[in-house]
């Protein structure tokens, strides 16, 4: 479900907060306060005093559903240690959870922001933790992630990544060889970490798994997803139908998969099932949670990445991450000249940082011959939760911000539980066709699907 931190553009609206903040931001004027400000930064900066924030919207239309985002702009003095004062701004990012109960039911938000709660403040400063006494301290520590100054239940403040250069990629055109190559190697180690911890640690590693719950593939979801689903992969039908022959190998294949009356069902067994290389996975690895600072003398070339949003973290195979990533992010021209040597690039990085972060290896993948080989089989068992990914994914970043559907649903009634999920009707489009298209040739002559 696209979720993004940091948008394209700078804003769109802004105002300005002197004890709560106003016009786009009205609804969390209670969470959005200049005292709240304060109190933060008084833990993190104790000889800052805030006076007062700029507020602008933090995503476009068709970034963000489930909580509402935005950049701020903190402004005051700094007192030094002979009591000089000296001005001082600091540019954060604000996740807020929808102050609306049936906003929040309607996009499940609870449950998204607890887990993005839990990854920051217990699940991956224990990961760090790990790392930091198995490799030592002049070896350079996983940090592919912005800073968190707060995560509670209702607020998220992190650094604003743009003020050090980082941008999103553009998600209509998808990743660049430089951008898919430099961001599995950060989910390369992102993966290393939770699965090497798993195999040093495996009862600390069951306690931080329970930490966190599937955001939306989990049985207890099933009738709230049901028409949201249906809906989907009707759309999804149509549009590769348009492209492909109705008898093709391919179609079958896809109304085999789309059409089942336990679609749903079958995603629902895809995240969950249990497999040699099950970890703490991103879980929502697409463009928009991709963020890249490039080399200024050639844009092309990639210097640094970070990974962000991690409202749908779970505990699966780490091959769905990897076929969400490869499947919907980039083009078929790039796959079919590149898949085997981006897998490559990204079974070598995990299994180098396995060997230096585990004591010994299990039995099943204690030579990288062997990690690759059991990696491409779960590859193939489970990469087919990337279509139906896919189904959701590939409408949202072909679509244009001006026709993305409002995620500020005029969904006032009393909650319903029989409502469901809020139908995010993005218009079919001649690239979404094309993509949707190549995806289900690819996974097919690979024998996903």
């Amino acid at each position: 479900m696209g979720i993004t931190e940091t948008p394209k553009t700078a804003a769109n609206t802004t105002t300005t907060g002197t004890g709560t903040a106003a016009g786009a931001a009205n609804e969390n004027k209670k969470v959005l306060t200049l005292e709240t400000f304060q109190e933060i930064f008084k833990r993190v900066e104790p000889h800052v005093q805030i006076d007062k924030f700029e507020l602008a919207l933090g995503s476009d239309r068709g970034d963000n559903y489930t909580a509402a985002l935005y950049r701020i702009c903190l402004s005051g003095k700094r007192r030094s240690l002979d009591g000089s004062e000296h001005k001082w701004e600091q540019n954060v990012i604000c996740k807020v959870l929808p102050e609306s109960v049936v906003q929040r039911e309607a996009y499940k938000s609870d449950k998204l922001f607890r887990n993005e709660v839990e990854f920051y403040t217990s699940i991956m400063p224990e990961l760090v933790k790990f790392q930091a006494a198995k490799t030592g301290l002049e070896q350079t520590l996983f940090n592919s992630i912005p800073k968190c100054y707060t995560a509670r239940q209702d607020l998220l403040i992190m650094e604003d990544l743009r003020v050090r250069g980082f941008e999103m990629s553009d998600r209509h055109k998808g990743l660049s060889m430089s951008e898919t190559q430099s961001v599995l190697l950060q989910v390369a180690q992102l993966h290393a970490l939770s699965l090497a911890y798993k195999f040093e640690h495996p009862q600390a590693f069951a306690k931080m798994c329970s930490l966190i719950s599937e955001g939306i593939f989990c049985t207890a979801n099933t009738s709230w997803y049901k028409n949201y689903y249906e809906r989907l992969t009707k759309n999804a039908i149509k549009m590769v139908s348009d492209v492909l022959p109705a008898n093709s190998k391919y179609m079958q294949a896809l109304c085999s998969f789309a059409e089942s009356t336990s679609f749903f069902g079958q995603m629902v067994e895809l995240a969950s099932a249990e497999s040699p290389l099950s970890a703490i996975c991103h879980g929502d690895c697409w463009v928009n949670n991709f963020l890249y600072r490039y080399d200024p003398d050639e844009r092309e070339r990639v210097m640094e990445v970070a990974l962000i949003d991690f409202q749908l973290i779970r505990y699966s195979s780490i091959a769905l991450d990897i076929a969400n990533l490869l499947y919907c992010c980039t083009t078929k021209q790039m796959r079919d000249a590149q898949l085997q040597s981006l897998l490559k690039i990204y079974t070598e990085e995990l299994y180098k940082w396995l060997e230096i972060l585990c004591t010994s290896l299990p039995e099943h993948c204690n030579t990288l011959a062997k990690f690759q080989e059991l990696f491409a089989q779960e590859l193939k068992t489970y990469g087919r939760f990337a279509l139906g990914l896919a189904m959701d994914i590939i409408p949202i970043s072909t679509c244009s911000s001006e026709d993305a559907p409002d995620m500020y649903l005029n969904r006032n009634e009393e909650l319903d539980e029989d409502v469901g999920a809020p139908m995010l009707n993005f218009p079919p489009n001649d690239l979404c066709r094309q993509k949707m298209s190549e995806i289900v040739i690819d996974m097919v002559d690979r024998d996903m699907l």
